[in-house]
């Protein structure tokens, strides 16, 4: 999400400039995938997928730095483990509550998923 992190204009929220804020990145976001999706609901609803659990992942990152499953690239960029991303992904589309779910359960899960697909 580099690139999208440097969009300094965005058509439906205008001129953004290089804010990196929670609000101008969540415009970034949305433009990002009302691009992507030519059913603007669907678009949304991705949209608020994505921020949800780049929000989680977030709250929980020391936690997750700790399991080696998040790494501090440079301060103010995170590089997230594909195994988590899957965790995330799968407990923010199939859970009642997911913003609730113990992030222990996401390490579990994460390295079940890491651990498959080193076996294939």
């Amino acid at each position: 999400m580099r690139t999208v992190r440097e969009w300094e204009y965005t058509s439906r929220f205008g001129h953004l400039g290089n804010a990196q804020t929670s609000r101008a990145n969540s415009a970034r976001v949305l433009e990002y995938f009302s691009d992507c999706y030519e059913d603007q609901k669907e678009a949304v609803h991705k949209a608020e997928l994505f921020l949800s659990i780049y929000d989680y992942i977030g709250r929980h990152a020391s936690l997750f730095s700790r399991k080696d499953l998040l790494e501090d690239v440079d301060g103010s960029l995170f590089s997230v483990d594909p195994g988590l991303l899957r965790a995330a992904h799968f407990a923010f589309t199939s859970v009642a509550r997911p913003a609730n779910t113990d992030p222990k359960k996401l390490i579990a899960l994460a390295k079940a998923f890491n651990a498959m697909a080193q076996s294939e």
